[in-house]
């Protein structure tokens, strides 16, 4: 991978966890001794990804402040959503491009997930590629539809029963494939698609021939939207394989 860049995206009121996000935007929830965003910081810094693109809106103010006392060595640059209240992760992942030039890694900023995940994504060739967990979908979740290899269609909208597995809210973007989903990105970015996800750019991309899932079945991997999902990523963690895991680099 040529670049060294990644994007998080992190600026989105979390009201399906609350109250645990009343005082705290959901990537600063700690997961044992560290954050959401510690871990997404840590394994990046593993990676040799230093240079970040976080884009922040609720309690922005915490999210800069955690950065500057604990990962002074990294170089984040906060762009603020200042619609994020009233706009969804499509218009997050637009106010972030221009700031992040060439290939790069994506990151939800609700993911706790084991650094081998982005291992995988590095290995690849260029084009997008979607880490996916293959399971039995839930209708809340992302899913991926896979034909011949290629993915053929992304979203909540999915049939469960018939998806490949879920995207996790972790990718990469490289090559001429990430030039043109930029391009998709800012043209879909447009009043009347104010709440859509970022996968939306992605769902309305004509060739999606070089866009792959990556299958990251058996690392540990949590997307945190309600409170059961956060006990099971502590549990998981602190307790269980991805704790272990840790334990282990």
């Amino acid at each position: 991978m040529a670049s060294t860049h990644a994007i998080i995206l992190a600026a989105g009121l979390s009201t399906r966890l609350r109250p645990l996000t009343d005082e705290r935007p959901k990537c600063l929830l700690p997961i044992g001794k560290r954050t959401i965003l510690d871990r997404q910081l840590d394994a990046l810094r593993q990676h040799g990804v230093t240079n970040i693109v976080m884009v922040v809106g609720y309690k922005r103010q915490a999210i800069e402040e955690h950065i500057r006392r604990h990962h002074p060595d990294l170089a984040v640059r906060c762009v603020v959503n200042q619609n994020f209240e009233t706009t969804n992760t499509l218009f997050s992942l637009r106010d972030a491009l221009p700031f992040c030039e060439g290939d790069f890694l994506y990151l939800n900023g609700d993911v706790v997930f084991d650094p081998g995940v982005l291992r995988r994504l590095l290995d690849e060739r260029d084009g997008g590629c979607l880490a996916v967990d293959r399971k039995q979908c839930r209708e809340e979740e992302v899913k991926v539809m896979v034909q011949d290899g290629t993915v053929v269609d992304i979203g909540k909208h999915l049939d469960p029963k018939k998806s490949y597995g879920e995207f996790i809210g972790v990718a990469k973007f490289s090559g001429s494939f990430a030039e043109a989903f930029r391009q998709q990105v800012a043209a879909e970015a447009k009043p009347g698609n104010e709440m859509q996800f970022f996968e939306y750019a992605l769902h309305t991309m004509a060739d999606k021939s070089w866009l792959v899932a990556i299958d990251i079945t058996g690392l540990p991997c949590v997307e945190v939207d309600f409170a059961e999902d956060y006990t099971y990523a502590i549990d998981l963690f602190e307790r269980g394989e991805g704790a272990n895991r840790d334990a282990d680099l």
